[in-house]
């Protein structure tokens, strides 16, 4: 009796160890895909670095898929971007996407805001990078790795002044685009010189938007910290960073934005750098998911 009691016993044991299929977590996704490819833009005259990061499986389906388009797509690998993706993928908050992390060159010209040069002439050449970005990164991700056609697909983000490059692209565009993310934006960008008597004046993307009709396909997503600088050219107590974030997102709402439709994520001690925007990466993946 006392071996056949240690047998069941030892039976039982091994029967305890097998994991319960219900709890058990689905089996980790296949590695996602990075390369690096440049591409000649007859628009910039330059070859364009583009980092992708082709979704799980891409290679064994026919599947098309939304492009997320990265400004300043250099510090993307800063901020292990590949991992918190691969994250989003494995808890379900956010759909395959292809990834066009682009690699800056001369960010001061070819970020702005289209035709409209700061004071400065600085963003001289941003007409041309949309142009790459719409008439040729496009259609070859269309062409070569299946990224989706049609309107309201895509997403365009990016840091600093990237973040001011895409909110205008998708503004200009809003045809291509159903979301768009700006981190620690460069939204002080002016069409006249810092004047003291009045420092909210001239402000491009301010004074484009509420002179503007809401693009209703279009929803928002703003991060600011609150370090991403020291300057406060108001004297409101509010870093410029927030000030001016904040000041486009009343002007959202008075076009009938809602809360759901922008969101704002402020990030106590954040700084002007990826390891701040790396923070905010997380909730912004799993509000593009939404």
């Amino acid at each position: 009796m006392d071996f056949i009691a240690k047998i069941i016993k030892h039976i039982w044991g091994w029967f305890k160890k097998i994991p319960d299929a219900s709890t058990e977590r689905p089996p980790a996704l296949d590695e996602i895909t990075t390369l690096t490819k440049p591409i000649f833009s007859e628009y910039l005259d330059r070859e364009v670095i583009v980092h992708l990061y082709l979704p799980p499986r891409f290679e064994t389906t026919s599947k098309d898929y939304p492009v997320l388009f990265f400004h300043d797509g250099q510090d993307l690998e800063q901020m292990n971007f590949a991992d918190q993706l691969k994250t989003a993928y494995q808890e379900e908050y956010l759909d395959f996407h292809i990834v066009a992390g682009i690699v800056a060159e001369d960010r001061l010209q070819e970020y702005g805001t289209g035709v409209i040069e700061d004071y400065a002439g600085r963003g001289n050449r941003s007409a041309q990078h949309n142009d790459f970005i719409l008439k040729e990164l496009l259609p070859i991700l269309q062409r070569d790795y299946r990224a989706a056609e049609g309107d309201f697909k895509h997403s365009v983000a990016g840091f600093s002044l990237g973040g001011l490059a895409a909110v205008y692209l998708a503004w200009k565009h809003p045809a291509y685009f159903r979301c768009v993310g700006i981190f620690s934006g460069s939204l002080w960008w002016r069409s006249m010189p810092y004047d003291e008597q009045y420092p909210d004046a001239n402000l491009i993307m301010h004074r484009l938007m509420d002179t503007s009709t809401k693009r209703s396909n279009l929803r928002l997503w703003f991060q600011a910290g609150t370090n991403d600088e020291t300057s406060d050219r108001n004297q409101n107590g509010v870093i410029d960073a927030i000030d001016d974030t904040l000041f486009l997102i009343k002007i959202l709402k008075n076009l009938g934005y809602t809360d759901e439709e922008v969101t704002y994520l402020e990030i106590p001690d954040g700084r002007h750098e990826p390891a701040t925007w790396a923070v905010a990466m997380p909730d912004f993946l799993r509000w593009l998911g939404k």
